[in-house]
């Protein structure tokens, strides 16, 4: 099978970013025996091909593809012309004006990818949603489309659409990027806090810093966890605007925390499972997440998750079983689950397993591409008929 894994929005990205989902299955398909392109946008005058080498032998092939950018979303004058060298064509999300094209006059091979959910704090998508389903969903045929979801929240928010061929098919990691042996010193900061693992616990955020991952709300949540045990230290690790990041460095002044926090702005991805695997409690406390590829990479290298009801959620965690969900957005609520967990040091450990093992079983890249096949396969069989 030929397929073609079409990235819709219009920003262009870096190939040595970790965690590009398109290349994670791109090559997990290829694993399977598929020839696999990915299809990027560049604001270059000219389409131009890329060949990423894998596993000794094994290659894909990235198709950087001249588009403009309309409200958010890539237009590719060119696509048409490669719709006919493949056999699948899997488009970004269920609606917009690729996804609709492609529905309206190639839907024999067009398979939807679909990651955002309806939420109030998702105000752009909500509304982006709300004018294309009325002007372009029609010529989808929404009642044939074939369409996979990231989330359980985003194949619930399709259905009540009324497409009803929807299938939670979820987010993969790709273990090549979190595996590879790293034979360098970690930084200072890491090497202080396993220096001090015996005296303090630890508690993580990766990130970006920003207003729906609730980070203002975070230390409100660590200043109550502190009154509740002082050995409790919080490491943070993002970037934000500026004006939200120094929101939140004078909300971290007003709480006198500054001498309880290890902030820094980035970690090479080479180090980040040092930075998991000596911590003991990841909190995401955010009010919108179409899934959290942290979730995923916590939980693989053993760490209890402390997260709220999201898209990510949704699908990995059993609450109290492989992480741990509470939505309430209380400070108090929040600061006693996190030192009841700390306390606790047969569940954290039994937890902590579990989690590792439910994404090395289901949520790596090379897990979840049968599924994707046999959504594949399903779109080839309906053409068929």
């Amino acid at each position: 099978m030929k397929i073609l894994i079409l990235r819709t929005m219009a920003n262009v990205l870096r190939l040595n970013t970790y965690n590009l989902q398109e290349v994670g299955l791109a090559k997990a398909l290829t694993r399977l025996g598929h020839q696999c392109d990915v299809a990027y946008y560049t604001d270059e005058k000219k389409d131009r091909r890329e060949t990423i080498v894998f596993d000794g032998d094994r290659t894909i092939t990235i198709l950087w593809m001249h588009g403009y950018n309309f409200l958010y979303e890539a237009i590719y004058p060119s696509l048409k012309s490669y719709i006919a060298d493949y056999d699948i064509i899997q488009v970004t999300d269920y609606v917009g004006f690729n996804s609709v094209w492609l529905n309206a006059r190639h839907q024999e091979k067009t398979v939807n990818y679909q990651g955002p959910y309806y939420s109030p704090y998702n105000k752009k998508d909500n509304l982006r949603a709300f004018v294309m389903d009325r002007l372009l969903l029609p010529f989808s045929h929404p009642s044939k489309m074939l369409v996979g979801t990231k989330s359980t929240l985003a194949t619930r928010y399709l259905q009540e659409k009324r497409i009803p061929n929807v299938t939670t098919l979820g987010v993969g990691i790709d273990l090549d990027n979190l595996t590879r042996t790293n034979d360098q010193e970690p930084p200072s900061f890491i090497r202080e806090v396993k220096a001090k693992k015996q005296s303090f616990k630890y508690l993580l955020y990766i990130g970006r810093l920003e207003p729906r991952r609730n980070i203002l709300f975070l230390l409100d949540v660590y200043r109550k966890a502190l009154e509740r045990d002082n050995n409790i230290r919080l490491i943070l690790i993002g970037k934000g605007d500026d004006d939200y990041t120094a929101a939140c460095r004078e909300k971290a002044a007003a709480l006198q925390l500054q001498d309880k926090i290890i902030y820094h702005p980035q970690l090479d991805q080479k180090y980040v499972k040092e930075i998991y695997q000596c911590c003991d409690l990841f909190l995401l406390p955010t009010r919108y997440e179409i899934f959290g590829m942290v979730l995923l990479e916590a939980m693989y290298f053993g760490m209890p998750v402390l997260t709220t009801f999201n898209g990510g959620s949704s699908t990995l965690i059993q609450d109290g079983q492989n992480g741990f969900i509470l939505n309430e957005m209380d400070e108090n609520q929040w600061a006693e689950k996190i030192c009841s967990i700390l306390q606790d040091p047969l569940l954290t450990a039994r937890v902590a397993s579990r989690a590792s093992e439910s994404v090395a079983q289901h949520y790596t890249w090379d897990a979840l591409a049968p599924r994707f096949v046999e959504l594949y396969n399903r779109r080839l069989r309906k053409a068929d008929q």
